[in-house]
């Protein structure tokens, strides 16, 4: 078996690859669950407040049972779909709440911040997962480590996250070092040489500490020493070449390694919680070439390391914002865009509204990514100077703002305060409305704003087309449905023709040519069945029922996948000639 498929997980691995379906079906409901569990810890805190006289164990601990259930539901929703690093979080919440109902002084604003953040946190990665970007979930790590510390946790570290099957892979490795034993002279080497590595982060010491581990694993005949010894050396010589930030995991992961030398001494087994902790941390090292880094590379070559990206666990990636003010925030566009619209095609009626509108955009802007102040100003500027004028802007100022909304409308609608480019180009926009409204001539379409204009209008078109092609197939089923009622009516089939050749034409156009394939085979048996003299009950013997409603359900699956995964859609279906079957082929 290959290692790829020990340890592959879908938040780790191409996500094109793999079928979301399942978490877009819970998502909405997870949404509501994280919700209703936030206003219920509000609802116990006001009230709280509001018999701060009383005794404490006299508080009625109802919400916080309610804030609870919600959190253990959706737990157990995330756990369904595969999304055990996120529902590790969910856990970590729910125990906190566990705690709150003992001890309800803990519930504190600060305490049911963090929570919130949290949710917010969880939904804005998950939502991620689905758009098909690269999303670790160890980036949850620093609301993670926030919710285990209201849980007073022993144990909090970003490998918690990782999503990865542990087992003993001993990496092959051809480096000769000498053997190192156990005992009094070798444990004042490793005291030393570590207290020098965590204090100064000698390179040196870091180097003789992999050599050391080498010596070790020489000289072990069992594979779980001899592998976790390898491991180690790995992690030193990622200290030794500077590919690894010295934090506080890697001083103390360099300690436990001191304390396990001290246990494997004694004759006890390796330690695989932190072989697994030492593994994540060599798979956090930004390896440039194989080369410099041997054993470090081996290590990562026998556990399939490649795959995972280094991950800065330290800082806040998800939930930075509330999703309602991001929901705020398009409504506001949306509204704004339309007013424009109608004002630059000469609507004086809607100058009236243009500042209101145009000043909640700009503060929705500027309060979810301040760098962006500078296109809020220019915007604002253009909106004053039209409204002032009271005529319809130049249609080179027109088209400038037009495609300003246009990209806060795809910035928002996929909102990531992360975005490198985001800055840049806020900025670049800023400068062009600027010289627009200085009556400056009507500057090109640069290459990214025409890949902005056909992203967005490739998504409206694919969900314009998706729509088309769900109620189609609700039009076919409930057709066929009647005809599997009565079977003997064949004239309930009389429109099915049709709609399957509307349904294969619009397949066609979207490239599916597998399903379009499926689809006219199914045409094929309808218009069989409508011929003069055909046998309703040999049809059936002849399973001709069967492939049509197995085809009418792979349809549906692929149809709705359309939604969220669309490149998946195109590859995962495949049509069986032989069985005249379109079916999800889990290889593709």
């Amino acid at each position: 078996m290959q290692l790829h498929d020990l340890n592959s997980q879908p938040a780790e691995l191409d996500l094109t690859l793999l079928d979301l379906g399942p978490l877009a079906w819970v998502l909405e409901e997870l949404r509501k669950s994280l919700e209703g569990s936030t206003k219920a810890l509000k609802r116990f805190m006001r009230e709280t407040e509001a018999g701060r006289d009383s005794e404490i164990g006299a508080l009625d601990a109802g919400q916080l049972r309610i804030a609870r259930q919600q959190l253990h539901q959706a737990v157990g929703a995330l756990e369904m779909v595969g999304m055990s690093a996120p529902a590790l979080v969910l856990r970590a919440m729910e125990t906190a709440v566990q705690k709150f109902i003992q001890s309800p002084v803990q519930c504190n604003q600060d305490a049911i911040g963090k929570i919130e953040l949290a949710g917010f946190s969880i939904v804005h990665y998950l939502e991620d997962v689905l758009a098909g970007k690269p999303a670790s979930a160890v980036s949850l790590f620093p609301q993670y480590r926030d919710i285990q510390g209201l849980v007073g946790a022993d144990r909090v570290h970003p490998a918690d996250l990782w999503v990865f099957e542990w087992r003993w892979i001993e990496p092959v490795l051809d480096i000769t070092v000498p053997d190192c034993e156990y005992g009094d002279e070798t444990r004042q080497l490793l005291d030393r040489l570590m207290l020098t590595l965590i204090r100064t982060g000698d390179a040196e010491a870091a180097r003789s500490l992999r050599d050391t581990c080498l010596g070790f694993a020489k000289t072990q005949t069992g594979i779980e020493s001899r592998t976790f010894w390898k491991i180690a050396a790995g992690f030193f010589e990622a200290l030794a070449q500077g590919l690894l930030n010295v934090d506080l995991y890697v001083k103390r992961a360099t300690l436990r390694v001191l304390l396990q030398y001290v246990w494997l001494a004694k004759g006890t087994e390796a330690s695989a919680r932190l072989a697994e902790d030492l593994l994540f941390l060599c798979s956090q090292a930004k390896v440039q070439r194989s080369s410099d880094s041997p054993v470090l590379s081996a290590v990562r070559s026998a556990y399939g390391l490649k795959r995972f990206k280094p991950v800065d666990y330290e800082s806040v990636q998800f939930g930075r914002f509330a999703p309602a003010l991001i929901a705020q925030a398009r409504k506001r566009i949306a509204s704004a865009k339309e007013t424009w619209s109608a004002a630059t095609a000469g609507d004086l009626g809607k100058f009236k509204m243009l500042t209101d509108q145009f000043s909640l955009v700009t503060d929705s802007l500027v309060k979810l990514h301040p760098p962006s102040e500078v296109l809020a100003r220019a915007m604002s500027r253009v909106i004053e100077s039209t409204v002032a004028s009271g005529q319809a802007p130049r249609p080179e100022l027109a088209l400038e703002f037009a495609t300003a909304v246009l990209f806060l409308e795809a910035v928002f609608d996929d909102f990531d305060p992360n975005d490198p480019q985001l800055w840049a180009r806020t900025a670049r926009l800023a400068e062009r409305l600027q010289s627009a409204r200085d009556g400056g001539p009507a500057q090109p379409l640069e290459s990214w704003m025409e890949q902005l204009y056909q992203r967005v209008n490739d998504k409206q078109t694919m969900g314009s087309v998706v729509g088309e092609l769900q109620t189609s197939l609700a039009a076919l089923e409930k057709s066929l449905d009647l005809f599997f009622r009565t079977p003997k009516d064949t004239q309930l089939l009389a429109v099915v023709p049709g709609q399957l050749a509307q349904m294969q034409g619009v397949l066609s156009v979207l490239d599916l040519d597998q399903a379009a394939l499926a689809v006219t085979h199914m045409r094929e048996l309808v218009e069989r069945m409508l011929k003069p003299g055909a046998d309703e009950q040999k049809a059936h013997a002849d399973g001709i029922f069967d492939r049509l409603g197995n085809n009418l359900g792979a349809l549906s699956f692929l149809i709705d996948m359309l939604n969220y995964q669309p490149a998946l859609a195109k590859r995962l279906f495949v049509y069986d000639a032989a069985k005249g079957e379109l079916k999800a082929d889990k290889e593709q």
